[in-house]
């Protein structure tokens, strides 16, 4: 069932951004209930959610609020897989199928500059939407800083065009549901619900892979990888992180 997104400003001092908004994500403006096949965001004196019908009194919060900042708590943490798999040299990393952008922002969280690139009009109106939100907040302000930039586009062409040379290519291919599975968390459900599956991730792949010396791709822990023979992988319980190297520059074709 096609997805329609819609925006609704609950303070009135937000009405220009919503505006915009709109006409970032091509959303139309609604308020009351939500249809079933409805994705609305949802902007509130001092938040913005995501609802869907399934929400009854707030919907998902956008911004990297979730992301834990505690010292010690290993969240940030350049041992964890996540960190690990971008290798010693990176500086800059291009997360090519941003989507909602947690890992985007832990990432620059962590201190690396990343450049999100999302095809979705509606999601990358989300991440910028994201990004601005957690600005809010004096401690994400600090740990973002402006680490953090969003880009509209097909992410091949970005890469094609060589505008940025990233020491990293990162992605992470919408994962088919598991079969018995229970629901996902309700990000994960949102995601899902505005994105459709990445059939053309193989191909993005071999993009990536002829532009930049190290491409991370983010796989679900028991699925194949996205190409034979990463050169390395890093485990976690429920994901791997698969690493494909390159030591001398291939052109695309």
């Amino acid at each position: 069932m096609p997805i329609r997104v819609t925006i609704e400003a609950r303070e009135t001092g937000r009405l220009d951004e919503a505006k915009r908004l709109a006409t970032e994500a091509n959303a139309s403006f609604a308020d009351g209930l939500l249809a079933d096949d409805e994705v609305r965001i949802v902007l509130l004196q001092d938040a913005a959610e995501l609802w869907d019908h399934r929400s009854r009194r707030h919907g998902m919060r956008i911004g990297f609020h979730g992301i834990d900042l505690r010292t010690g708590s290993g969240n940030l943490s350049h041992r964890q897989p996540l960190a690990r798999s971008l290798g010693l040299r990176c500086r800059h990393v291009l997360d090519a199928t941003g989507g909602l952008g947690h890992d985007a922002a832990l990432l620059a969280c962590m201190g690396w500059r990343v450049t999100c690139v999302e095809r979705i009009p509606a999601l990358a109106a989300i991440l910028g939407l994201a990004v601005r939100e957690s600005m809010r907040s004096t401690r994400h302000a600090e740990m973002l800083k402006d680490r953090l930039s969003v880009v509209h586009g097909e992410a091949a062409d970005v890469i094609k065009a060589r505008s940025m040379e990233p020491d990293v290519i990162y992605m992470d291919p919408m994962f088919e549901p598991r079969r018995g599975s229970a629901l996902p968390r309700k990000p994960a459900q949102l995601l899902h619900r505005l994105a459709e599956r990445d059939a053309d991730a193989p191909e993005l792949l071999r993009v990536a892979r002829a532009a930049c010396p190290r491409v991370v791709v983010k796989r679900p822990d028991d699925g194949p990888p996205l190409a034979p023979d990463p050169d390395l992988t890093f485990n976690t319980r429920v994901v791997r992180y698969d690493v494909y190297l390159q030591t001398t520059e291939r052109p695309i074709q």
